[in-house]
């Protein structure tokens, strides 16, 4: 396809910018004629007027407002016997030229307008150069600079095609990153769910055996068996949620928030220096929750690591009665910060905090450095 088709949503009324446009263009060549000049006014207001007002439509009909300029230029030029006396009516040609390029649908139309443009420009020079004061230099001069306006609106035009582009391109990207993590986030809690399963299989069993031998003991078996069930269930709204918005870790047990001390080992092992605080009283928390806390630290110190280097870092983990604190903090790093646009791991982080209807902040701390804070809400005891 073309790449000047993709054409930005023209307005359907003109903008108030064009209508200052077009009149102060109109005021500036009423204002040139008032003098007493060569011709009555009752010729030279209304070609004025006829140069100048259609540009309130430049972005409307772009070609069509090009070849209105410059058909009145011509008529000006054979009726008077030649070009107009005033300066006025050549910044119009060079706004419309400019317009025409900017704002046509294809790059034909973009052609046109310059064949339209110059053409009526180079039969401007003819009609002059047969009169009885030929002025061949200005006339050049003229094409030049209407050259030079249709161009800048061609390359202007261009330059638009190519930011679109790229931001639409960035969003096919992110929309892809949000599917992908959404498919991660569903086969890790689907082992959550499949691990809550096996655990009411077992129960349920147990249950069963012990019902006439030991009725307790049967009883703390079935209980066993609500409790998970119910936390599966939750887990199980959480997974088709993920699944219907639309990495691999293999056979291994889903992470919780008590192997924390070790991931941190292992990240501090690597060169970055960081501590874990933890704040509150532990106590057991939905499986899937627990998972959504450790893959979001995880995530966090792979960026301090990747975008800030050996830079000194904390992991503060606050356990309160309705809800789950997390802040990954890191001081200015040693290497370049992350680019503006947001990375695939932030996406990932926001997608799985939005899931348990949490709510994620990543950004520049107060001494330079970067801060990722989470507040995931969970059921009071």
């Amino acid at each position: 396809m073309d790449p000047l088709a993709q054409l930005a949503r023209v307005p359907r009324r003109p903008l108030r910018s064009d209508l200052v446009l077009a009149a102060l263009l109109a005021a500036w060549a009423v204002a040139e004629v008032l003098p007493a000049g060569p011709d009555p006014l009752w010729v030279e207001i209304p070609f004025a007027l006829v140069m100048t007002v259609p540009l309130v439509f430049r972005r409307h009909v772009p070609l069509l407002v090009l070849g209105v300029t410059v058909a009145a230029l011509l008529a000006r030029v054979v009726t008077a016997g030649g070009p107009p006396t005033t300066v006025a009516p050549f910044p119009t040609i060079l706004v419309a030229a400019f317009s025409a390029a900017l704002h046509v649908r294809t790059l034909v139309a973009a052609v046109a307008a310059w064949v339209v443009a110059v053409g009526g420009m180079a039969v401007a020079i003819i009609l002059r150069f047969y009169s009885p004061e030929p002025d061949l230099g200005s006339g050049l001069v003229m094409v030049f600079f209407v050259t030079g306006a249709w161009t800048s609106g061609l390359l202007l035009r261009r330059r638009e095609v190519q930011l679109r582009n790229a931001e639409e391109r960035t969003r096919e990207e992110a929309r892809e990153a949000v599917a992908a993590e959404r498919l991660r986030i569903a086969r890790e809690l689907h082992d959550v769910v499949a691990h809550s399963l096996s655990i009411i299989a077992v129960n349920a069993g147990a249950a069963r055996e012990l019902g006439a031998l030991d009725p307790e003991r049967a009883r703390e078996h079935m209980d066993a068996v609500a409790g998970t069930a119910r936390e599966a269930l939750v887990e199980m709204r959480h997974l088709l949620e993920a699944l219907r918005d639309e990495g691999d870790d293999g056979l291994a047990p889903q992470p919780t928030l008590d192997r924390l001390p070790e991931l941190v080992e292992q990240v501090r092992t690597s060169g970055l220096p960081v501590r874990l605080v933890e704040q509150g009283d532990r106590r057991p928390l939905p499986a899937g929750l627990e998972l959504t806390a450790y893959r979001i630290v995880q995530e966090a110190l792979t960026n301090v690591r990747r975008h800030a280097g050996a830079a000194d870092t904390e992991v503060r983990v606050t356990y309160g009665g309705t809800e789950l604190g997390l802040e990954v903090v890191n001081a200015p790093g040693t290497r370049q910060p992350p680019p503006t646009a947001p990375g695939h791991g932030l996406v990932g982080m926001r997608e799985r905090a939005r899931l348990y209807g949490g709510a994620l902040h990543a950004g520049r701390a107060g001494d330079g450095g970067y801060a990722v804070r989470l507040r995931l809400p969970v059921e009071p005891q």
